[in-house]
């Protein structure tokens, strides 16, 4: 008996299914979104294959990837999907002419360090723009983005490191790894400072999991350090690590570039091996319409960002 499909013409939910399933890698991660289940969002995607007639997604383990068609597929409609899925949020930005809404997201470090200059300009700027400043963890700010949470997240990224293929990212800065001490400290009266000068004494580290922690762990690997270095606290606040520098309970290990002065009961200096900068880029999606509010964000940061001393 000859089957009859149900999905004869392609269908915008057929197209939204098969983003999200190449964004996520996953059916069941993907229909968890869409609030369908697996086997209709398998269903959808099979019966687009059907009509294209070509294959769009394979199973590789137990991910899945995108075949050379449905690359090219993806890049055709996923303007589109950002453009209809943004539609009701451009309307009634549009529609009202009143207050444009900027989301921002970052770090803690970079909020307090390199960001409050762009943003004293834009609101400066533009005081009709609502601004919304959030501060997710580092692991999730990219996600952010991606999910529609925020319109723009300054952040660190892995250059060599897959990206989502939504996303745009513009590197804008890039923070050489420092040794924190108090200024009692005797590695900060030591004239040169090498690696093996810090296994004597507790360290604070970023959290584990976070790029800058990865590049430091990696630094210690290559240099046959990891098992002697003594951590006594990982935390992803930089206040925390330096209330604690302060205190002399242990030395930090960050990746920042600030003004001396600005800490002005810490010792900072560099590491001679410690060649592992962070970089760090605005993400912002790569598809359809940018608002306004987050383009001119964008040019103050590197506006500013450029002539910071």
């Amino acid at each position: 008996m000859t089957r009859i499909f149900r999905y004869k013409d392609v269908q915008l939910t057929q197209l939204r299914s098969f983003c999200l399933t190449a964004r996520e890698r996953n059916f069941t991660v993907a229909a968890r979104q869409l609030n369908l289940s697996a086997s209709t969002v398998w269903e959808q995607l099979r019966a687009l294959e059907r009509m294209l007639g070509c294959t769009l997604l394979r199973r590789e383990g137990r991910s899945i990837e995108l075949t050379s068609d449905g690359k090219v597929l993806l890049e055709i409609i996923q303007p589109h999907i950002e453009a209809i899925d943004s539609l009701k949020r451009l309307f009634d930005e549009g529609r009202s002419q009143l207050a444009p809404r900027l989301v921002i997201a970052s770090s803690q470090y970079l909020l307090r360090f390199h960001l409050p200059r762009p943003i004293q300009a834009f609101t400066a700027a533009f005081p009709n723009v609502e601004l919304n400043i959030q501060l997710p963890s580092s692991l999730q700010l990219v996600s952010s983005v991606e999910q529609h949470q925020a319109d723009i997240a300054i952040c660190a990224f892995e250059p060599e490191e897959p990206r989502p293929e939504v996303l745009s990212y513009e590197p804008i800065l890039e923070l050489p790894l420092m040794l924190l001490t108090s200024k009692k400290h005797p590695l900060s009266r030591k004239r040169t400072v090498t690696l093996p000068d810090l296994m004597e004494y507790p360290a604070i580290l970023p959290a584990v999991g976070t790029i800058t922690r990865k590049l430091i762990d990696r630094l210690l690997q290559r240099h046959g350090l990891s098992s002697q270095l003594r951590v006594i606290m990982e935390t992803p606040i930089f206040d925390t690590t330096q209330q604690y520098v302060e205190m002399g309970i242990g030395i930090g290990l960050m990746h920042l570039q600030v003004n001396p002065k600005s800490l002005a009961n810490i010792h900072i200096r560099r590491i001679e091996e410690s060649q592992v900068p962070l970089s760090i880029a605005m993400v912002v999606r790569k598809h359809g319409n940018l608002p306004q509010s987050v383009r001119d964000f964008q040019d103050i940061v590197r506006s500013e960002l450029q002539t910071s001393p």
